[in-house]
């Protein structure tokens, strides 16, 4: 091995994250050394090159940049939706302060979204490393065009308003726009592909059918988008709850269940039936969720205060709707707690925030004129839930403590911020499903009478 250049070799792997030379680096370096050696070479071929460099940079794209893309999401959809909204007032005054807002939000926003997305797909093995890094490349391109069109429409209005041509970037703005439409059609071809074939389809069927499902979908999705900060924060969430899950990281917790199946179970006194108090929670917010329903919809033939006014009764129905997700989310915290798959600090919290949300919204509908103007109460609501919401994401984060605060933070503003506002109102008709939920669930551990025991975590071996 005398004449081989190790140091060549060793610099093919870099292109892998440390973690897995950590792991694998001397196997693989050993194989492509003794590999060199059999067939006379000093340096790795272009193809082992090509294939540590499509692998290696694959290899990158697992559940944690999926988490790291998708708090970068969530942190420029912030940044965006504030710096129109609450810096600039919601003009183009600022026009610095204005731009980068419009470029965060309309551009680097979707392009976290999609890496954060593809990632999560490699993670899931749904996506194989080149078409990821196809992907994601498509998506962060894409993202930069999305961010100068958005730009450059703003420019583009503002001239049209004083009477001056489109020039510059403003005169770009559809050239970008639909070459971000096209790289997200591209995106949209390599993602489907894969699923496509795997349903039977041969390659040449399935890329024709690829190809007319991005050109339908991309459009819609470039769209929603573009227009819409809140749909990449919606989606950036749910990679976020998604990324977090120890079957997606590759975790495995099954030893101990291996240890409890050859655990002689043990002999105790029979259970006794009884409904846990969860239940009567769940009876209680099903009750008041029909009734909010109800008096949301049909309150103003019998209501006394809102007599005849619509509007009147369905504000109404939405207080009676938030009291009653209060024994709802309550119910939820207490099955949620029986499965041991939480401390009780990562349950009661996130409730307890939640159900304060509920409370402050009902109380907020039941004073204000319903004027639609913003109120101390449907903020503190809105901040509340996403609290709530962001406690029970991060804390199941496998990661550091300094990251799971930052992406909690990301979590509890992008919510306050993008969707709370319009959305905790409407999450309070969810009160019944969460109380059919809490009822349908299996509300008692069973005591296997196979010889097997109960596992901590809500299984059975």
């Amino acid at each position: 091995m005398s004449g081989l250049d190790e140091r060549r070799f060793r610099r093919v792997l870099s292109w892998y994250p440390p973690s897995w030379r950590r792991e694998h680096g001397d196997v693989l370096l050993a194989m492509m050394l003794d590999e060199a050696e059999r067939t006379g070479r000093s340096r790795p071929t272009a193809a082992e090159s090509r294939a540590a460099f499509v692998h290696g940079l694959g290899a990158r794209f697992g559940a944690t940049a999926a988490l790291v893309a998708a708090s970068v999401a969530l942190l420029a959809t912030v940044v965006g939706q504030s710096g129109i909204l609450l810096v600039t007032g919601g003009d183009a005054g600022s026009v610095p302060v204005h731009e980068v807002a419009l470029f965060a939000m309309t551009g680097v926003a979707p392009a976290a979204t999609g890496i954060a997305l593809f990632a999560l797909l490699r993670a899931a093995s749904l996506l194989r490393d080149g078409p990821t890094l196809v992907a994601t490349a498509c998506a962060a391109v894409a993202g930069a065009c999305g961010g100068l069109a958005g730009v450059g429409w703003s420019r583009g209005f503002d001239a049209a308003d004083a009477g001056l041509p489109q020039t510059g970037l403003a005169a770009a703005t559809a050239p970008l726009g639909a070459v971000g439409l096209l790289l997200t059609v591209v995106a949209l071809v390599v993602v489907l592909l894969p699923v496509l074939q795997r349903t039977g389809v041969s390659r040449s069927g399935a890329t024709l059918l690829a190809v007319v499902l991005a050109a339908i979908t991309g459009p819609l999705v470039g769209g929603l988008v573009f227009f819409s900060p809140a749909t990449t924060a919606v989606v950036a969430i749910v990679v976020l709850i998604v990324a977090a899950l120890p079957r997606v990281r590759g975790v495995r917790r099954d030893d101990a269940a291996v240890v409890a199946r050859v655990a002689p179970a043990p002999i105790g006194p029979p259970v006794t039936r009884r409904a846990p108090l969860s239940r009567l929670l769940a009876g209680v917010a099903l009750t008041g969720g029909a009734l909010g329903i109800a008096w949301a919809f049909a309150g103003a033939g019998w209501s006394p205060t809102a007599r005849g006014d619509a509007t009147a009764a369905m504000r109404e129905g939405i207080a009676i709707l938030g009291v009653s997700m209060i024994p709802a989310v309550v119910a939820l915290g207490f099955v949620l707690r029986r499965s041991r798959r939480a401390s009780a600090r990562d349950v009661w919290i996130p409730v307890t925030a939640v159900a304060t949300g509920f409370a402050l919204i009902s109380a907020d509908y039941l004073t204000t004129d319903g004027s639609g103007d913003l109120s101390v109460g449907w903020v503190g609501a809105a901040a509340s839930v996403g609290v709530g919401v962001a406690w029970w994401i991060a804390a199941r984060m496998p990661v550091g403590t300094g990251i799971r605060i930052g992406v909690g933070a990301g979590i509890a503003l992008a919510y306050t911020v993008v969707l709370g506002l319009a959305l905790t109102p409407m999450l309070a008709f969810s009160a019944p499903v969460v109380a059919l939920v809490v009822l349908v669930l299996p509300w008692r551990r069973r005591r296997a009478v196979d010889g097997s025991v109960a596992i901590p975590g809500g299984a059975t071996a």
